[in-house]
């Protein structure tokens, strides 16, 4: 069972393994995770640590001025998506996540919650 997310501190490594599970599944816009998502998801991470109150768009520019100053990152389409995902789960409240994940669980194996 996945363990809930502290909205004060980020694990990436933690985050980067989330993601890398959503990949597998073909959940993201992305060919190649080393060099599509896991800098996304690092550069997410690491704009909510250092605004965690922010805007979306604030969060979003920043996004796309640090990714321009990265060649090989220049041209993501994915991006915007890949850390507004990372974001989202962030910034949802603690019992949101495991409220999502166990909804999931519920619906694949077709059981009803009681």
């Amino acid at each position: 069972m996945e363990l809930e997310r502290n909205k004060d501190l980020v694990d990436v490594e933690r985050e980067l393994r989330h993601w890398a599970a959503e990949f597998k599944l073909g959940k993201l816009p992305a060919i190649n995770f080393r060099h599509e998502v896991d800098p996304v998801i690092r550069l997410a991470c690491d704009i909510y640590v250092r605004d965690p109150h922010g805007t979306r768009s604030a969060w979003l520019e920043d996004l796309q001025i640090r990714l321009s100053k990265r060649p090989s990152l220049r041209g993501n389409i994915g991006s915007d998506q890949i850390a507004s995902g990372c974001w989202d789960l962030l910034s949802a409240p603690p019992n949101a996540t495991s409220k999502i994940i166990r909804i999931a669980r519920i619906s694949k194996s077709g059981a009803v919650p009681t």
